[in-house]
């Protein structure tokens, strides 16, 4: 009996030390400002990187190293919630180009994504009261991405305290109620049983952000099917329902052979999302 605590104990253990391990925020790197890029534009707007459920500090890590590596980008701030909400803040992003702010939710294993909206929403708050972001971009993946959605919707201060250039969704669900098989045409016609697809639809209705904002919805495709093995695409398509065109604009991808986690991984998302934050060079779009 003995022997089977002490095995169980260091299972713990061992879990423990990967949850922590996890955790770590990726090493930053300053750009390198003698080799600053011809075809990159620097901006003083910052990027947030919003992990999905279960996401970490691994989520973004080859992200960071890749854009890093490049002299795309740099990484400046970390930004913890502990799982009571409280929010802990290192590094920042005053005077820094291309600086990427990765969050990091210290417990990341809700129900739901009601937990994430609100920290979402104390993240964001603190951003704009302590550190003065005024305008800020987004990288958010799965679940991350609803919580970002559903945290500006249910936020009318912060609509008007942040602009939001842009916005890339990465397998983002919308509504969760639609079945994979079911096509968006087909989807239209039945009525939605998410309830918090239905509470985006009447918040976003009375939506008034401080300025327009640009989605971007990214969505992977694996063995051909339509769907990233996660989140069905319908169901990101729905993003579609809920934004207007008089203060956003629309663009989609679909990337075959890609999966979930391929969507903030691969080569050809990191080199698509580059262009879209920093870069001038067209991209060819389906809106």
């Amino acid at each position: 009996m003995k022997k089977w605590w002490v095995i169980l104990g260091s299972v713990l253990v061992g879990l423990i030390c990967l949850q922590l391990w996890l955790l770590r925020g990726t090493p930053g790197e300053a750009l390198r400002t003698k080799q600053l890029r011809s075809d990159i534009a620097y901006s003083d707007v910052p990027t947030l990187l919003v992990p999905g459920w279960g996401g970490n500090g691994w989520t973004y890590s080859k992200l960071i190293e890749y854009y890093q590596k490049e002299n795309i980008a740099q990484k400046t701030m970390t930004i913890h919630v502990t799982p009571t909400g409280k929010v802990k803040v290192q590094g920042s992003v005053a005077n820094k180009k291309n600086a990427l702010i990765q969050l990091i939710f210290d417990w990341n294993y809700t129900k739901d994504y009601q937990p994430q909206t609100k920290w979402l929403q104390q993240v964001l708050t603190r951003l704009h009261r302590d550190y003065h972001v005024d305008k800020l971009n987004v990288i958010a993946h799965s679940w991350g991405g609803s919580a970002l959605i559903h945290a500006l919707a249910d936020s009318s201060s912060l609509q008007k305290e942040i602009a939001f250039p842009k916005v890339i969704l990465l397998g983002t669900p919308i509504d969760e109620s639609v079945d994979e098989n079911t096509s968006y045409a087909k989807a239209q016609t039945k009525a939605s049983t998410d309830k918090n697809y239905q509470r985006l639809l009447k918040k976003f209705k009375e939506f008034d952000p401080l300025a327009s904002i640009d989605f971007y919805n990214l969505m992977g495709s694996v063995d051909g099917e339509k769907t990233d093995g996660s989140v069905p695409n319908v169901q990101s398509l729905f993003l579609k329902n809920i934004i207007h065109p008089n203060w956003s604009k629309y663009y989609q991808a679909v990337y075959t052979n890609t999966d979930y986690t391929d969507l903030h991984q691969s080569a050809k998302v990191l080199d698509t999302m580059d262009k879209i934050l920093w870069n001038n060079r067209p991209l060819a779009w389906h809106h």
